[in-house]
């Protein structure tokens, strides 16, 4: 194994607090031979980042409408060049500790291995995980984290996008993140377009990354819609457009049952629209989930 140090292109996606975005970038100014780049996507577009971080970061503008992986995508083509063997996907709401990039970096460089995550601690009770590594259902299209199940380097079906280190060959042949999904399952359908090129996709919790688990996942209408849609959307990725879609249905009948046993006539609502839209190919993105939000009120 190589034990030359490649250099990394880091893209934090920014949004919403800046006192996270800055607490993130100073876990990682130690890092040897690290880019970062802070991807705006707050709707504000107004993130600067403070004068004793200035010389070590750059800024690109999404405009503050784009969804998790257009976001990160702006960031990466941006900046990545051929001199980054590597591109690591951050969220603003993480802090990483200190030896977590050294053993990511050295596990990537094991043989076949094309990303690899850390274990997540929750920020705010580090003594418990969050996830380490993912798991798929493919016959529920469920999709969750992992708790560690080794001390070693082991092979997962997917890494949550709060962390995730690719060499930056295999993120090129991929295209990045699928832009398919506004948030959640763009980094599952990631992992799976790793494998079909024949590289293993590991978590290593021997790399530590706190984060600040519930900003992006409250219980709200638009995030219900949302969910609703993604599964919809994995399953015609899985199986094709017209049976993904019947399969991807009958699944969420589920959870439609469910509300209309609970009487919760406000979800049942969202269930049929998200369903409806999916089948007329509406877009999924910003604009759509402020209809949602706007429309629907919990």
């Amino acid at each position: 194994m190589s034990t030359e140090i490649g250099k990394i292109l880091c893209v934090i996606l920014h949004y919403g607090s800046e006192n996270d975005t800055n607490t993130c970038v100073e876990s990682i100014l130690g890092e040897k031979k690290l880019d970062i780049v802070i991807s705006d996507n707050d709707p504000s577009q107004s993130y600067e980042p403070p004068e004793h971080l200035r010389k070590f970061v750059r800024v690109v503008k999404t405009g503050g409408l784009a969804g998790f992986s257009e976001g990160n995508n702006i960031g990466v083509n941006a900046f990545l060049t051929d001199d980054h063997e590597s591109v690591f996907i951050l969220n603003n709401d993480t802090v990483v500790i200190e030896g977590a990039v050294d053993f990511l970096r050295e596990s990537l460089k094991l043989n076949g291995v094309g990303a690899v995550g850390p274990c997540m601690p929750f920020l705010d009770m580090p003594d418990r995980i969050w996830a380490c590594g993912g798991f798929i259902n493919r016959l529920t299209l469920a999709v969750g984290a992992l708790q560690p199940l080794s001390a070693a380097p082991y092979e997962v079906d997917y890494l949550p996008g709060a962390a995730i280190l690719c060499r930056s060959d295999i993120w090129k042949k991929i295209g990045g993140l699928s832009e398919n999904y506004f948030l959640a399952y763009e980094e599952v359908e990631f992992a799976l377009e790793v494998k079909k090129l024949d590289f293993k996709v590991i978590a290593d919790p021997r790399a530590v990354v706190l984060h600040k688990v519930g900003m992006s996942s409250q219980q709200k209408p638009e995030y219900y819609y949302n969910s609703i849609r993604n599964r919809i959307r994995f399953a015609k990725y899985l199986y094709g457009s017209k049976i993904g879609f019947l399969f991807g249905t009958i699944i969420m009948l589920a959870s439609a049952r469910a509300r209309i046993l609970k009487k919760d006539r406000v979800k049942i609502l969202i269930w049929r629209e998200a369903v409806r839209d999916e089948y007329k190919g509406a877009p999924l993105d910003k604009k759509a989930l402020q209809l949602i939000a706007l429309r629907y009120k919990l």
